[in-house]
């Protein structure tokens, strides 16, 4: 697998290669527990350099959950991005431009709001 490729890509080929040799599970039971598991290992990481690898290992996990439910993770990831930066800057206009100096529970009813009206 070509180092250049982003790194989410990269998962999803590495697994994949995994996979044609029949390292992988067999339904998508075994990788949402992966990412239970990497919750906790995460939530329990004693310093910055185990919370890093940790992080990264519940990545991984996310992706081949991804790849097992047919979902393209860099894709995802991508037009989630858009989403919020389309959400994030609904919430600065609905707050007069600025969401500086808002308490967190009113940006959170900004953010309900502009979530509310996209709703179809």
């Amino acid at each position: 697998v070509a180092q250049s490729l982003p790194a989410l890509l990269s998962a999803h080929k590495q697994q994949g290669r995994a996979a044609r040799v029949g390292l992988d599970w067999p339904d998508t039971e075994g990788p949402l527990d992966k990412i239970a598991e990497e919750l906790v290992e995460v939530a329990g990481a004693a310093n910055d350099a185990e919370r890093h690898e940790e992080v990264g290992d519940l990545l991984f996990a996310v992706v081949n959950y991804a790849r097992h439910l047919g979902v393209d993770a860099e894709g995802a990831l991508r037009d989630a991005n858009v989403k919020f930066a389309r959400r994030f800057a609904a919430m600065e206009a609905r707050a007069g431009g600025s969401l500086s100096g808002l308490s967190l529970d009113v940006q959170e009813s900004h953010w309900l709001a502009v979530k509310v009206s996209e709703r179809p």
